[in-house]
């Protein structure tokens, strides 16, 4: 055989199986039953390509998910190879069958279908961090248990600086970045430092239900900012609140971004009356279509803007690292609430993500995550059309974000269905629990970023049963 045979498949571009999960299965098979050893190159993705008429992306997703279990490996500028994956059993050719037997892979135990917000981390890189730990472990040891900064490790400060600059247009320094354990951990570090017992703040409605709860659990009064197709809208409720929290890179849970015109009304109001503003940058770097858009952040010149950002998203949701960036003269304020309350982020993960971050690997990572989940998203979306042709069952791509919102009508009941939804094994929050107020929205929020084609495939005809049972109750 030679090093790297252009292997027969045969595929079917009007499956309903995503053309990469095919050729994925076929290869996946092929080494599994060891018809292709352990060190054979796979063939070339552009070539490959050519011979089965689809595109390198397509070769290239297929790939990955070979690597991201463990079937091959990348070796950087030589190709894919297959790994040695123990001893196998030479079984005979299996009979054909249709799709709709074909298992789905094995999802992680915790997740069900839809769940969102939450990345495959089947395709977390596993061999680059563990080298990343073991490099720091090695060179520098001290940096995995004593921390000489109570803002975090430098280095990984100074590799997010960097990442700002290139991914959001953002210009800050190290000493402007704080560690934390997270998005949630940041937003309470600047109510604590900004607020009073008794301050109003503006949450986007509907928005983010942590916040909502953490807002009411500092004695803090909620103002309700509406939210439409531009995202939130401005605060017009009396008295003016001191502080803004906004998602406008990707609304939560909405989807979609805030355009220019909007952002620049905010800075204005913030400058105006004095107030803040804090943005979250929710998984601002999926988006399917183009870089990253800049952050709000990017077009403060008044000093209002705190900046969060998070890496459960989109590198690990076990690692519990986030970042909060600051204007200059909020440091020693940051500081003086670190030094009464104490730092919650872990040290151990510090230094190894910035040597991950500064090597580059943080850059692939992000790369071949977008283009995996978008492939999941054009399968997820493609199986809701297949699905749901009721006019009353509306969605809007924003060509961005870990899910989809799919809009009901405003008499049927979401919490009702996914309730049922939770019996049948999927999981798709009500939007409705998003919202404050008496007449909230109604609609699921479907995830689609943890689940492969197969898993989606499964999943949709129960849920298109629920909610299509639920809409011809209607009177």
């Amino acid at each position: 055989m030679p090093d790297h045979p252009l292997i027969g498949l045969s595929l079917d571009p009007n499956a309903p199986t995503a053309m990469f999960a095919q050729i994925y299965d076929a290869l996946r098979q092929r080494i599994v039953c060891g018809e292709i050893g352990a060190g054979r190159r796979l063939p070339p993705s552009r070539s490959f390509a050519e011979e089965l008429g689809v595109s390198r992306t397509t070769v290239v997703t297929a790939y990955d998910q070979l690597i991201a279990e463990g079937f091959a490996e990348g070796r950087t500028g030589s190709g894919v190879y297959v790994s040695d994956i123990g001893t196998v059993e030479i079984a005979p050719a299996p009979q054909p069958r249709s799709v709709a037997e074909t298992p789905a892979l094995a999802q992680p135990s915790a997740l069900r279908p839809f769940h969102p917000g939450h990345p495959d981390m089947r395709l977390f890189p596993h061999r680059q961090w563990g080298q990343c730990l073991a490099r720091v472990a090695r060179t520098d040891p001290q940096a995995l248990a004593i921390q000489t900064d109570p803002f975090g490790d430098l280095l990984l400060r100074t590799a997010i600086a960097d990442y700002l600059a290139e991914w959001r247009a953002m210009k800050v320094s190290p000493e402007q970045i704080l560690i934390t354990a997270g998005a949630s951990d940041a937003l309470e570090i600047c109510v604590r430092t900004l607020a009073q017992p008794g301050d109003s703040v503006a949450l986007e409605n509907p928005g983010y239900r942590v916040l909502r709860a953490l807002i009411q659990s500092l004695g803090l009064q909620t103002i309700w900012l509406d939210v439409d197709e531009h995202g939130a809208q401005l605060p017009t409720a009396t008295p003016v609140p001191l502080m803004s929290v906004l998602t406008p890179s990707s609304q939560y849970p909405l989807g979609g971004a805030m355009p220019l015109a909007r952002r620049r009304d905010f800075l204005a109001w913030s400058e105006h009356h004095g107030g803040w503003i804090v943005e979250d940058d929710y998984d601002s770097e999926f988006r399917y279509g183009g870089r990253p858009i800049p952050a709000l952040s990017s077009f403060d010149n008044h000093g209002r803007t705190l900046y969060i950002g998070s890496f459960s998203k989109v590198f690990s949701d076990t690692l519990r690292l986030g970042f909060l960036v600051m204007p200059r003269h909020l440091i020693p304020n940051i500081g003086a609430t670190l030094a009464r309350f104490g730092s919650k982020a872990s040290l151990i993960g510090q230094r190894p993500l910035g040597v991950f971050m500064q090597d580059g690997g943080f850059y692939r990572h992000i790369r071949r995550m977008r283009r995996i989940y978008a492939e999941r998203r054009r399968v997820l979306i493609g199986l809701f059309r297949d699905h749901f042709i009721d006019e009353r069952v509306q969605w809007r791509d924003h060509h961005s974000g870990m899910h989809l919102v799919v809009h009901l009508p405003s008499d049927c009941d979401d919490v009702e269905i996914a309730a049922r939804a939770t019996d049948a094994g999927l999981s798709c929050p009500a939007l409705s629990t998003y919202c404050a107020g008496a007449h909230p929205r109604r609609g699921l929020l479907l995830g689609f970023c943890g689940f492969d084609a197969p898993a989606l495939q499964d999943a949709m005809p129960k849920l298109a049963r629920i909610v299509m049972d639920a809409l011809n109750r209607i009177p």
